[in-house]
């Protein structure tokens, strides 16, 4: 999955560095988002595509102070 999510990155960004850079790092928080609330493989998989699909700059940002904040 995460190959698509970088090129829909490198879609709309014309240095492919900064896209796949950028993608990597959403699919890190989208993932240890879906994480937190599933319960198996299953539950994983489709937890994450949910997450993707509902990242905002906000909770990008969010999730970043998180960390900062430990």
């Amino acid at each position: 999955m995460s190959p698509s999510v970088t090129g829909t990155f490198c879609a709309v960004e014309k240095d492919y560095l900064f896209a796949a850079i950028a993608s990597l790092i959403c699919f890190e928080i989208a993932a240890e988002s879906a994480d937190e609330t599933s319960e198996g493989h299953k539950t994983f998989k489709t937890n994450l595509f949910d997450k993707i699909t509902a990242l905002s700059g906000i909770s990008i940002k969010m999730r970043k102070f998180e960390e900062i904040k430990q």
